[in-house]
């Protein structure tokens, strides 16, 4: 028997039973959509966090951090010999405070990072309104844009006005006023380096940026032969790959469950299809019909449930993550936040996953087939 036969025969008998084939491909589906909801929901969070910490500039950027035992301390001596180090191009120290601001008669805690202006340009980081920082002394700020929403303020409220702060330094609490020129997408508040430290203290760590990504590993060796931690980009994006691979077994773990409920439901439905046609079965063999053909009809409707159920299934999951997706960010929106892309379907994992239920389905139909088979033609003519 041909191929095309047995194809044409295998649809025949799925549409002979269309409410059957309708519920068994159905489970397929939620199965299938379960396990696509819920992976395209971690491969779009690993994306939404690589986007945020990882673009052409800052794989050229190593950051150091002093080291857990050593001596050396990071300040601008130290600082100074890496700007010597070959193929550095720009050298940025950080200060971390936790600072108490007062805007608009509101006081609210936020950590103010202490930067040279060109840090802003070397963490690519957007300025949304206003403009950078522009010296090391003058008293400017930044302000994150997550700042006026939970503070309930606009732009017109901060930029270009004074804010008052307060915290604890080195040599005792710190207070004064500083002027709002700009605001930023990201967390926190910036201020220039020498508002809040002079140039002989300690850093809280340094960013450094090479001239190319191809020479990161040879000036990130020099740094740590010197007895300080760094870190770059890649070991933050691999960490984070590792962390979201295991992310996206758990989910896919929990929808495989609701796709294994499913292949049983298509054995279960062959199983019946067999007892149904045993006696349409004993008339195809007495009229010359062979095993193997029989055996090819069973798993070929088998197979074809599942290739549906696969399809729909990816359809379905695509559809809800959409719709959830369109949810989150209107709601996101209209309080003044940013849209962003919560769900992320790989090609890769699309063709695999319709081919995986296209597998299990067609083995779910493997034992029934082999019955079917195996049937005696005389036994089946006479099975009422």
């Amino acid at each position: 028997m041909k191929i095309i036969d047995i194809l044409r025969i295998a649809v025949g008998n799925l549409k002979r039973n269309r409410l059957r084939t309708i519920l068994t491909v159905s489970g397929v589906v939620v199965g299938v959509g379960a396990i696509v909801f819920l992976v395209s929901l971690g491969f779009g969070l690993q994306k939404l966090a690589l986007e945020k910490i990882v673009n052409l500039e800052a794989l050229k950027v190593i950051t150091v951090t002093p080291g857990s035992k050593s001596e050396v301390p990071l300040n601008k001596s130290v600082t100074e010999k890496f700007q010597k180090i070959e193929n550095v191009q720009d050298v940025s120290p950080i200060i971390r405070h936790v600072a108490t601001f007062k805007i608009e008669g509101q006081e609210v805690e936020q950590v103010v990072y202490g930067v040279r202006p060109k840090y802003i340009a070397m963490e690519n980081i957007k300025i949304l309104e206003g403009e950078s920082l522009s010296l090391d002394l003058e008293k400017e700020a930044l302000l994150s844009k997550e700042i006026l929403t939970n503070l309930s303020l606009n732009k017109e409220d901060v930029l270009g006005r004074n804010i008052s702060y307060i915290y604890n330094g080195s040599e005792g609490k710190v207070d004064g006023s500083i002027k709002v020129v700009g605001i930023f997408e990201e967390r926190g508040i910036y201020v220039p380096f020498g508002t809040i430290q002079s140039d002989d203290g300690d850093f809280s760590a340094v960013r450094i940026k090479v001239k190319d990504k191809v020479y990161v590993p040879e000036v990130k060796k020099t740094i740590e032969s010197m007895g300080l931690n760094t870190s770059i980009i890649k070991d933050q994006s691999e960490a984070i790959n590792q962390v979201f691979y295991i992310v996206n077994i758990v989910l896919g773990g929990f929808g495989m469950i609701a796709f294994f409920v499913a292949a049983i439901g298509i054995f279960n439905t062959m199983t019946i299809s067999l007892l149904e046609r045993t006696h349409e079965i004993g008339v195809m063999k007495a009229i010359g019909g062979n095993s193997k053909d029989i055996a090819m009809i069973f798993v070929t409707e088998s197979a074809l449930i599942g290739l549906l159920g696969g399809i729909f299934g990816l359809t379905c999951g695509w559809f809800l993550g959409f719709l959830l997706n369109l949810l989150v960010n209107l709601i996101a929106t209209q309080s003044g936040g940013e849209a962003v892309a919560l769900f992320s379907i790989p090609p890769t994992f699309a063709l695999l996953t319709i081919f995986f239920s296209f597998l299990i389905s067609t083995v779910a139909g493997i034992w029934p087939a082999r019955r079917a088979a195996k049937l005696n033609p005389l036994e089946a003519l006479r099975y009422e």
